[in-house]
């Protein structure tokens, strides 16, 4: 319980932060997706920190930070779901405590928390399952959706660089 609590402090800590990005020249755009798919890169957790915005991507990345301060093992995932006329996408962290699974979510406010699961199967079928709705597809062909266990990637890389690190993680089934 002393990992739930800890976890539970990220939470705390994450207040505040709006949805938003910065681009390469450091300019920050709360809720606007124009212009996001050529301008934006990652932020470092500082700035992120400091900018009080981020997207999926930047918070899992300051997520990250606290959790190598944590002793819980824990993964970052990519879901992607190919469309043929556009990509949607998020990531999210996964961590173990007292042999169960758990999702942590800030940046879908709906979603925002920490969700606890018996198996990592039954969570990624549920981010999945939310996933879907948050983006309204109607019909999935989940031949088209994958999942990636993914490590740290660079900072200030843009978004088709970072998509390429996360498809070269770990291909997870479910």
């Amino acid at each position: 319980m002393k990992q739930i609590d800890e976890v539970k402090q990220i939470l705390e800590d994450l207040n505040g932060i709006e949805y938003g990005w910065m681009d390469i020249e450091k300019n920050i755009y709360l809720n606007q997706d124009k212009g996001f798919k050529k301008k934006y890169i990652l932020q470092n957790p500082e700035e992120t920190l400091s900018n009080k915005v981020g997207t999926c991507f930047d918070l899992v990345e300051l997520e990250r930070t606290y959790f190598k301060n944590l002793d819980v093992k824990y993964n970052s995932y990519f879901m992607i779901y190919y469309e043929s006329k556009r990509i949607y996408t998020h990531t999210f962290i996964v961590f173990e405590a007292d042999e169960k699974f758990y999702w942590l979510e800030y940046s879908w406010d709906k979603n925002r928390g920490i969700h606890e699961y018996m198996s990592l199967y039954d969570l990624l079928t549920d981010v999945r399952s939310k996933f879907i709705k948050f983006h309204n597809i109607k019909f999935m062909d989940y031949d088209y959706l994958c999942v990636y266990k993914y490590k740290k990637p660079k900072f200030h890389i843009g978004l088709k660089e970072l998509y390429k690190h996360c498809e070269n993680g770990e291909n997870v089934i479910i």
